[in-house]
């Protein structure tokens, strides 16, 4: 068969994740019930012309995968990419940390075929299963000309959302997921995907693409009264780079101040980022915490990234560089 014949692939990367779970035999809840093969069996061909490729890479539930298996994850997606009779790729994953290894495929992918992640909140033997529909709409997705620079995407519940925006707002409803401020990808309609104006297409995305990442860099999270004991014991273990989702728009309590100065003048990189859902951190506060006074200190501001995201990007930009005005050029237009 020549290349011109050849028919065209969607690759179907499985993860693991509810989308494949079901009740096991001496195990209070559901677990991985290796569903996978079941999962593609029920998924009516697409359109003529071009077949599904499954890729079993893991059947793990998403709290336990790791910025590392994310990492390779993204790099193993990328290279299959570059196959030219690839159309673009299908991630099925847990959906607690979905987002997250949405957002490294995102900083490390660099090709603008589809990289579509999704995933189910119902588990595969459960009354209302929406793992196929979400499967289908996925691979339909893939068929759309998104346009390049839109990125790595998650679709779940018949919206399609970029990586950089999308939030798991819900632990439990099915509509469990949104966007911070930015609108949707597109949207199913019956039994089409439609775009709906891809709102960040057009917006700079740079590719990170580390050769590797930064395994040591905690996230903490502000709360009141906060004493700087937590921040000396993860400093004394050697960390590398530290996020802190501060309270509003980038605050934090005046105690941890000083250990925060002390990470930066030992060129350690501290990035803020905010508890809230929308709105993200901005220089506005002058007050010692405030996110004015932290940024004019050194501090990192993470703009409308949340935290987790922010960690990501902070092990990536230190897997590239430990320069510290370069890792701030990183954050940018992150």
């Amino acid at each position: 068969m020549t290349d011109a014949g050849k028919t065209k692939e969607i690759l179907v990367f499985f993860t693991g994740g509810t989308i494949g779970m079901s009740p096991a035999e001496g195990v209070h809840g559901v677990a991985p019930g290796d569903n996978f093969d079941k999962l593609l069996n029920q998924l009516a061909p697409q359109r003529e012309g071009v077949t599904l490729r499954p890729i079993p890479w893991s059947d793990k539930p998403s709290p336990h995968m790791t910025p590392a298996d994310m990492f390779r994850l993204a790099r193993e997606v990328e290279a299959a990419l570059a196959e030219p009779d690839v159309l673009g790729a299908v991630i099925l994953h847990g959906t607690d940390v979905l987002v997250e290894s949405a957002y490294m495929c995102d900083m490390v992918i660099d090709s603008d075929k589809p990289v579509i992640l999704t995933g189910s909140m119902r588990y595969y033997s459960e009354s209302g299963y929406d793992g196929i529909r979400n499967l289908i709409n996925g691979v339909r997705a893939c068929l759309l000309p998104i346009p390049a620079g839109t990125g790595a995407c998650v679709l779940m519940t018949d919206r399609i959302f970029a990586a950089r925006e999308a939030v798991k707002v819900n632990s439990l409803n099915v509509d469990a997921f949104e966007s911070r401020e930015a609108g949707i990808v597109g949207y199913v309609a019956g039994e089409s995907v439609i775009l709906a104006g891809c709102p960040l297409a057009h917006a700079p995305r740079r590719k990170l693409r580390p050769a590797s990442i930064e395994a040591d860099v905690p996230l903490l999270t502000a709360f009141t009264g906060m004493d700087r004991s937590l921040i000396d014991h993860l400093k004394s273990q050697g960390m590398k780079g530290l996020v802190i989702e501060g309270f509003g728009a980038g605050n934090v309590p005046p105690a941890i101040v000083p250990a925060l100065e002390e990470c930066l003048a030992a060129s350690i990189p501290v990035v803020l980022a905010t508890r809230c859902i929308e709105g993200g951190v901005w220089p506005i506060y002058g007050y010692p915490g405030g996110g004015a006074d932290l940024s004019d200190r050194g501090v990192i501001l993470c703009g409308r990234l949340g935290g987790p995201k922010a960690r990501l990007r902070l092990m990536c930009a230190l897997g590239r560089t430990r320069d510290m005005h370069e890792i701030r050029d990183l954050f940018e237009d992150a």
